[in-house]
């Protein structure tokens, strides 16, 4: 599924479809059922109808979420309500708490179980654990923050294809590389903040 898109206009339209479908495919999971209990739909049939509602309506919130995660970075796309709403609950302060709190638990570990869909690479954590209790105390006494700061941390500690903290295959020194990256930005934003701050 692409993510490329023209406009404002373009993204609520696919928006709108995909919650259409979403609700769509609910709604016939609904009537499917109510048809069963009734009498005028076999069991079978509607186990079968149910199964494709349910795959339908996932379909639709997966693709949903994806084009939101990419979408919700684009500074051009905030006039789109969905958009603007995931931005909001990027930065909002109870996320970067949530944040702060998974970064010192990462901090303070260890060892990993091996049963563990992504472990983290304990390995690499000896030189970046002050880093990332840095970058946590930060996302707590920022004021406000960008998205795209926000989804580089989220990156950082979930996205166990891309972050160096969770794949073997992305090279250890990219790691300090993307903390450097993130406090300088949390910096900026610190400064900013600072400047606009009425004078006491």
């Amino acid at each position: 599924m692409t993510t490329a898109v023209h406009g404002s206009d373009d993204a609520a339209q696919r928006l709108a479809r995909l919650t259409a479908w979403r609700w769509g495919a609910v709604a016939s999971a609904l009537v499917a059922g109510g048809l069963t209990l009734a009498g005028a739909l076999a069991p079978a049939a509607a186990g079968t109808g149910l199964a494709v509602a349910v795959v339908l309506a996932a379909g639709a919130e997966v693709a949903r979420r994806v084009l939101l995660e990419a979408w919700m970075l684009r500074d051009d796309l905030v006039a789109v309500p969905e958009v603007a709403r995931a931005r909001e609950r990027l930065v909002a302060a109870e996320h970067r708490r949530e944040l702060a709190r998974s970064l010192r638990r990462i901090a303070d570990t260890r060892r990993v179980s091996r049963h563990d869909p992504a472990p983290l690479l304990v390995d690499r954590l000896g030189p970046v654990r002050e880093e990332l209790r840095a970058v946590a105390a930060e996302l707590e006494a920022a004021r406000a923050l960008d998205a795209r700061t926000m989804a580089d941390v989220v990156r950082l500690i979930t996205d166990g294809a891309r972050s160096p903290l969770l794949n073997m295959a992305v090279p250890e020194p990219e790691l300090a590389v993307r903390l450097r990256q993130i406090r300088f930005r949390l910096a900026a934003a610190r400064i900013g903040d600072d400047h606009v701050r009425p004078a006491r």
